[in-house]
């Protein structure tokens, strides 16, 4: 086994304690493992495309510069990391803008006819808009819950929350959703 395949089949936390120790190998396994994730958070907080990129490579700086801070008794490292990064998401949606950026949304799946494909970007530009108008909070619970599928229990802990709020929060974003899909239809 090549230590590239060792070290993929190692956990999380096996990993950021080589990390924390400089193992430059298995940091670039953990980002390996988690920068589309993160990605993928920053896009469906309703980041552009170049600032996805930009808060996936920021978040991981950030864990190399600063990984002798981590902690093994604390959170898990992927709830740690989550949480890292929709921090940094909310700071970029917070700074300043000097011209709106266009997102290019996401290609549908080519084994659809044209028409369902059609139905199905339409749909999807629906709830992504419905999605924008509700708040931050809300806009992380339902993008932790339903896009990076984690417990309430998981998603309540990166937001800071009990894992009541984080029901209540996710209760309050999908009656939103509803709500604001009945009138975008």
């Amino acid at each position: 086994m090549s230590r590239n395949a060792a070290l993929s089949a190692l956990s999380d936390e096996a990993l950021v304690a080589r990390v924390v120790a400089g193992d430059k190998a298995s940091y670039r396994v953990l980002v390996e493992r988690y920068y589309r994730p993160i990605q993928g958070i920053a896009r469906r907080m309703g980041l552009p495309s170049g600032d996805c990129e930009d808060v996936a490579q920021d978040v991981f700086v950030r864990v190399w510069l600063h990984r002798e801070q981590w902690r093994p008794d604390g959170a898990k490292f992927k709830t740690w990391l989550y949480r890292v990064a929709v921090n940094r998401v909310i700071d970029f949606k917070r700074r300043p803008r000097p011209v709106e950026n266009v997102e290019i949304e996401e290609t549908p799946d080519d084994a659809m006819s044209p028409v369902e494909k059609l139905s199905q970007h339409q749909d999807f530009v629906r709830l992504r808009a419905a999605v924008k108008k509700l708040s931050d909070q809300q806009q992380i619970a339902i993008n932790l819950f339903y896009d990076r599928e984690l417990s309430n229990a998981e998603a309540a802990e990166i937001v800071g929350i009990s894992v009541n709020a984080m029901e209540s929060l996710l209760k309050r974003a999908r009656k939103r959703l509803r709500e604001e899909l009945k009138n975008i239809l």
